[in-house]
C-alpha cells in the first residue's frame, strides 16, 4: 500500500474511525473526528479511490465500511454482507433503542415501546416497519407485540457493535446498562 495514504493525519483519523465504527455515515464521521464535512468527504473519496473503504447506500445515507487489503491477512471489514443493513439500522437512534428494548424484554406491545421511547406511536410504527423490512423484528405469534426475529444474531451484533461517541444521548446509556442488571 502507498505509504503516503496515511501521512495526512486527518485522513488516517478518518480511516481509523471507519474501522472502529463500520457503517457510519458522513455526518457521524465528521462529528466523530471533529473535522469539517467537506474535508471528511474529500478524504473518504480519496480512500474509496484507493479501495481502502467502500460505501453502501442506505436510503439517503452513504454508510462507510473498511475494505480488506488484497493479498494481506489483515481483516478490517468485520461486518458480513447480510449484517451491513442491520448495522446501518443500529446506527440510527430510534431503531437501536427499539432493538435494545426488545433484546431486554423479549416481547413488547407497540404502546409499551412508544411509552418507553417517549416517541409518538406513528414514529414507533415507522421505525418498526424498517426493522421488520430488514428482518430484525417480527410480530409475536399472538400478534400482541413485537420481538427480535433472531435474538442470538442480533445480540451477537450488539456485543460487537461500537456506538458513535455522540450517539450516547437520549437515554442510550441507561438502556444499555440496564441489559447487564
Amino acid at each position: 500500500m502507498d505509504k503516503l495514504v496515511f501521512e495526512v493525519e486527518s485522513r488516517r483519523r478518518i480511516f481509523e474511525a471507519v474501522c472502529k465504527f463500520p457503517g457510519t455515515h458522513l455526518r457521524e464521521l465528521s462529528r466523530t473526528v471533529n473535522l469539517k464535512l467537506n474535508l471528511v468527504e474529500y478524504h473518504l473519496h480519496y480512500l474509496e479511490k484507493r479501495e481502502l473503504v467502500y460505501s453502501v447506500l442506505d436510503g439517503s445515507f452513504k454508510r462507510y465500511f473498511p475494505k480488506d487489503e488484497l493479498g494481506t491477512a489483515e481483516k478490517r471489514d468485520t461486518v458480513s454482507a447480510p449484517d451491513k443493513p442491520i448495522i446501518g439500522l443500529l446506527r440510527q437512534q430510534v431503531p437501536f433503542r427499539i432493538v435494545i428494548l426488545l433484546a431486554k424484554s423479549g416481547v413488547l406491545a407497540h404502546g409499551d415501546l412508544a411509552e418507553s421511547l417517549h416517541k409518538s406511536p406513528s414514529t414507533v410504527s415507522h421505525h418498526l416497519e424498517k426493522l421488520i423490512d430488514a428482518g430484525m423484528v417480527i410480530k409475536s405469534s399472538d400478534e400482541r407485540g413485537y420481538r427480535l426475529s433472531d435474538p442470538a444474531r442480533i445480540e451477537r451484533l450488539l456485543v460487537s457493535f461500537t456506538p458513535q461517541p455522540l450517539s450516547l444521548a437520549d437515554g442510550f446509556q441507561e438502556i444499555w446498562e440496564s441489559l447487564y442488571i
